[in-house]
């Protein structure tokens, strides 16, 4: 099926955004690519394949989960019943009227209405990745700068990832696609011009400018991390409300808040851990309530990536009181499900994230094949199962509506880029998606290894995933994984346990 896309809309300008973004400026016409090789800056094609692209970003500034802001967003939802939905703590957002005769240059304007908008960056101080710092780049664009000296090696800092993602956007004059404050509130399809409805809210100084655009083809790049999961147990609203002392990890930005007081950490992964290494020195009691049996369960954790993790979390010096999962919360206490109740001076979620579209999650999409986004069978836990998109990026039920970063996988930043090498590439004509029976065939066998456990894209996998989903792309787009070999990310595990003891001793300086 020939496709006819020539104006482009990009949803977010974190790294998935703004890589795609490249990438469709880097391809011509005729179905070929500039980006030939590594180097700081490619040419652009003389006759571009798309005439126009849109970039829509709900901040001031690009960066995405890795623009820091001192400010938070909500501790707790107290005012929503349904807390725990996603589509209950971050409604869609509807105009003032009719946007039928609007335009960017003649919106409807109205003041700004409080609501919750997820839109802050849960960023911390200290922050580093967990990712060798080799690995959070594009192969088009300047390199990363080398971290093989830096106090956290092979890892880097938060705001050196921003910087690289500032360094990107400025060498390749990315800034003057993208309208800043800019949320999409409504993405349909006309079902006359069959073009791509966007409904934008672009919200400064507290006015609020509606306006809608139409486009043949849209990216939806809005990342995994911004509607966090506040998980559903008994009491826990009313907990919250009269405490003011629950929160998500998302609102968390410096173990200075929470000096001297008794604090439980609800979860016990990564980022749950990432959070503690920082409270264990300044806090009077730290406890950690997991989904497993305290104790010999996390001992018996062999699997490579998180061992480290059973390892500190038993390690007797730490002082680190585990508990089994909430039960209920009680008017003044916490009581878990082996009959144990305890008082706390701050509690924090670190349960994890939605994967939600408000946009998509409208009237007019229903019925349509887009994305569909699912809990693993249980309403406690978090919606981020993610189905009906091919290779984890074109929507079977509509190919010029895609998605970038989708899978979970060390090679986020690569896995990312592919992806819009692929979209450029079938966008372009260059090339063609399978039928629609091969593309379901291949989201049911994802899922399958969803179901059976296999949630993250190993290293070895998203090689394999790289390769398939680059061919799909344009003509001499080159290839990252036919030049380079790559550790196994798995490997540098080992070092995040050694930094989480330098930092609860304080040979590392926050």
């Amino acid at each position: 099926m020939t496709l006819s896309v020539k104006k482009v809309a990009i949803i977010g300008a974190g790294a998935g955004g703004l890589v795609t973004l490249n990438e469709l400026l880097h391809t011509a016409s005729d179905g070929s690519s500039t980006i030939d090789k590594e180097r700081d800056r490619h040419a652009l094609p003389a006759n571009g394949a798309f005439s126009e692209i849109t970039v829509f970003e709900q901040n001031n500034s690009i960066g995405g989960v890795w623009n820091y802001s001192k400010e938070k967003d909500e501790a707790f939802p107290s005012g929503v019943d349904e807390y725990y939905k996603p589509s209950e703590v971050r409604p869609t957002r509807g105009p003032p009227a009719s946007l039928d005769s609007t335009s960017k240059e003649f919106p409807i304007e109205s003041k700004s209405v409080p609501g919750l908008r997820w839109n802050k960056s849960g960023i911390y101080d200290g922050l580093f990745t967990n990712i060798p710092g080799e690995l959070m780049r594009f192969t088009s664009g300047p390199p990363s700068v080398s971290t093989k000296d830096g106090v956290y090696a092979p890892f880097v800092t938060h705001d050196h990832v921003l910087r690289y993602l500032e360094n990107f956007a400025k060498v390749n004059d990315l800034e003057k696609y993208i309208r800043f404050n800019s949320s999409v509130e409504k993405v349909y399809k006309d079902p006359v011009t069959e073009k791509w409805v966007l409904q934008v809210v672009e919200s400064k100084d507290n006015i609020d400018k509606w306006y809608q655009e139409t486009f043949d083809a849209v990216v939806v790049a809005i990342g995994k991390f911004n509607i966090p999961h506040f998980p559903k147990i008994d009491g826990l609203r009313e907990f919250a409300t009269k405490h003011n002392n629950v929160s998500h990890a998302k609102s968390y930005r410096n173990p200075s808040e929470l000096k001297n007081k008794k604090v439980l950490i609800v979860g016990s992964s990564i980022s749950a851990v990432d959070i503690l290494q920082y409270l264990i020195p300044v806090c009077k009691e730290v406890h950690v309530s997991t989904n497993t049996i305290p104790g010999q369960a996390l001992k018996n954790n062999k699997e490579a990536g998180k061992k480290w993790i059973s390892d500190v979390l038993t390690d007797p010096t730490f002082q680190i009181r585990l508990h089994p999962k909430i039960s209920q919360f009680l008017e003044d206490s916490v009581e878990f499900i082996d009959g144990q109740v305890e008082r706390f001076d701050k509690i924090i979620l670190a349960t994890g994230y939605h994967t939600h579209y408000p946009f998509l999650s409208i009237p007019e999409n229903e019925g349509k094949d887009y994305v569909k986004v699912s809990t693993d069978g249980e309403e406690a836990t978090q919606h981020n199962i993610v189905r009906n998109l091919y290779l984890y990026t074109f929507s079977i039920g509509d190919p010029t509506l895609c998605h970038i970063g989708i899978p979970r996988t060390p090679l986020f930043f690569l896995i990312s880029e592919v992806s819009a090498i692929a979209i450029a590439g079938v966008w372009s004509n260059a090339k063609t998606l399978p039928s629609k029976e091969e593309q379901k065939q291949w989201v049911e066998d994802a899922f399958a290894l969803q179901s059976a456990g296999i949630k993250r894209v190993t290293s070895d996998a998203a090689t394999e995933l790289y390769n398939k989903i680059h061919s799909l792309g344009p003509r001499g787009r080159y290839n990252f994984f036919e030049s380079n070999v790559i550790d196994d990310p798995e490997d540098a595990k080992i070092i995040l346990k050694d930094l989480f003891y330098k930092i609860v001793r304080g040979e590392i300086e926050i």
